[in-house]
């Protein structure tokens, strides 16, 4: 019995650790292929800046690739834009199903 919990316990301890994957959240916690809808944007800066990209609240957008420490490229359209991580961390969105 204790060697089952020790296997557990083991392979638990090298498990890849996964963020939980939400329905509403911000542009930042967004992973390769997920498509999400604008909600909000929380700051009036940040509004113009999207606003400036083509995205705005209603709007639907998919993550083409997301960079280490770095930008997030996102297809709004027809367009892909590389979003700044401090832009996106103040975009509201909800995965679309």
């Amino acid at each position: 019995m204790s060697d089952s919990r020790e296997t557990l316990a083991a392979n638990a301890a090298h498990a890849p650790i996964v963020p939980p994957v939400c329905e509403t959240c911000t542009l930042d916690c967004m992973r390769k292929g997920d498509k999400m809808e604008i909600i909000s944007v929380d700051h009036p800066d940040a509004r113009v800046q999207a606003l400036r990209f083509g995205m705005c609240e209603g709007a639907n957008v998919e993550c083409v690739t997301k960079i280490p420490a770095g930008p997030l490229v996102i297809k709004s359209g027809r367009q892909e834009i590389a979003v700044g991580r401090s832009l996106a961390k103040r975009i509201s969105v909800r995965r679309l199903a």
